[in-house]
């Protein structure tokens, strides 16, 4: 059997058996051992591993170049390093500002790694700061040496600009016993061609040339094709599914007024989602302005008694408020503009990005898809709405069943939740209700609308089989590869 696979065995594939025979090498190595170009090497390589002669695994290294920045750390220390011996001597902050050098990035450095306490304007140095000073850390050897292999210590660096980073790959190529059983076969074979040339069709030379035999059992490396990301495929299913149900796609900006996130929705000013734990605000004191100023004393009015709604509106108003800028926190607001810009009748959507702060873990996130839309037109009524919602849950989340339950929303009333019987479970899927005369009679809206928004990044993680959220925005080559298309 392995004189038969011997010669078999391509040209390239038997330089690279070879050149193995002493014991593992890498890809580099072989290609400076056999004259070929590595990628022949990586190719024969890969021919080799699927007739389980080789196995091979990839090694990384990382190549550190240090900054300007870098540089100076190297020779004349880390700020947080000087702060420490400049403190025994002088431990208050106002004498510290001529003599240490990027004094903030030095105590912020030092309190992080607890080497000092501050207090009253006095610094201490810690126990754990005194035996700092005795030796060098990993951070001040790897500046000295221009290496390390410590991830964290890596991380370190490149966060403070001190380094930038090559990554180096190798792969490590190893004989398997069949490989070493075969090495003997590879002298006794004999030199085989595996193409004909012209000069051997014109000469007749091919006459005294033996040819080798194609292996049809060869196994073939699993072929990927390109492919979109699982969850833009999956954005891009809902859209198809929506615009194929008659509805209209529109958009709206990250960077939102006050005004459309939240005001002309009928949100009071002093309500608790409009506070810095809940939105991101723009850091610049720049205002916003609204085009339609007779909309805007609508709201206005709206909010301060009501206007010609038959509501009390909130007693107050504050337009400086409502002209600040702030991250878009809900597709609503995209919802208010499309109503807000004259549409009177028809079917409207958006899937978009919206921000809120938020703990980064495997269920929360600070940017989020949200799909929404509404539905505007003469007579619409909440039996219309319970009807889209079951074609929503059935034709995009795929739902075996689904029901519906009395829900609250600011903006809607009525409000229903709908829950979906999804692989077996039943998830939370929708939320919607019919807007309230204060959000669509100031926008210049008489006739009824129904508000709707899919819960898009839970659906999205249902559908994928992923329970990290993060994996959404997954950009690992290797789970992009292996993952499976959902449609």
């Amino acid at each position: 059997m392995s004189a038969d696979l011997a010669r078999k065995l391509h040209p390239q594939e038997r330089l690279v058996l070879i050149s193995l025979e002493s014991g593992e090498a890498t890809d580099q190595a072989i290609a400076r051992e056999t004259g070929l170009p590595k990628a022949a090497v990586n190719k024969a390589g890969l021919w080799l591993k699927l007739k389980g002669l080789i196995e091979y695994k990839d090694k990384k290294e990382f190549k550190i170049s240090l900054t300007q920045e870098g540089r100076n750390y190297a020779k004349n220390g880390l700020p947080e390093k000087i702060l420490l011996k400049i403190c025994e001597k002088e431990p208050y902050l106002n004498g510290l500002r001529k003599k240490v050098p990027e004094l903030t990035i030095a105590l912020a450095w030092a309190k992080k790694n607890g080497w000092i306490e501050i207090g009253k304007g006095k610094i201490t140095v810690t126990k754990e700061g005194r035996l700092a000073l005795s030796r060098k850390n990993d951070l001040e050897k790897a500046l000295e040496t221009g290496e390390t292999h410590d991830e964290n210590i890596m991380a370190q660096l490149k966060a403070r600009n001190l380094v930038t980073v090559t990554e180096l790959k190798e792969k490590i190529f190893a004989l398997t016993p069949a490989g070493r059983e075969i090495i003997p076969q590879l002298a006794s074979a004999k030199e085989e061609i595996g193409q004909l040339t012209p000069q051997d069709l014109r000469t007749g030379a091919w006459r005294e040339k033996d040819f080798r035999p194609y292996d049809i059992n060869t196994p073939v490396p699993t072929a990927i094709p390109a492919k979109m990301h699982p969850y833009t495929q999956f954005i891009n299913y809902t859209r198809q599914k929506l615009i194929a149900l008659g509805f209209k796609e529109v958009k709206g900006p990250y960077v939102e007024l006050e005004f459309w996130n939240s005001d002309s929705l009928f949100m009071p000013q002093d309500h608790p989602a409009r506070g810095i734990h809940d939105v991101f605000r723009i850091k610049n004191l720049k205002k916003g302005f609204v085009k339609d100023t007779l909309l805007l004393k609508r709201v206005s009015e709206t909010h301060k008694n009501g206007w010609t709604t038959g509501s009390a509106g909130w007693g107050t108003w504050n337009q400086e408020q409502t002209l600040s800028l702030i991250l878009r926190s809900q597709t609503t607001a995209v919802s208010a503009r499309t109503l807000g810009a004259g549409a009177r009748y028809g079917k409207f959507f958006t899937i978009e990005r919206n921000f809120r702060p938020d703990v980064i873990d495997a269920t929360h996130s600070f940017e989020f898809h949200q799909a929404e839309g509404i539905v505007v037109g003469e007579g619409m009524n909440l039996r219309h709405l319970l009807g889209y919602l079951k074609i929503f849950g059935k034709e995009i989340a795929g739902a075996e069943q689904v029901r519906f339950r009395p829900g609250y929303f600011p903006f809607t009333e009525p409000s229903v939740e709908m829950d979906g019987l999804v692989n077996g479970k039943w998830v939370e899927l929708a939320g919607s209700g019919i807007f309230r005369p204060e959000v669509t009679q100031p926008l210049g809206v008489n006739v009824p609308v129904l508000a709707w928004g899919i819960g898009f990044g839970r659906l999205a993680m249902i559908k994928l089989g992923i329970t990290d959220m993060r994996d959404l925005f997954n950009h690992d080559l290797e789970w992009l590869k292996n993952k499976r298309m959902v449609y």
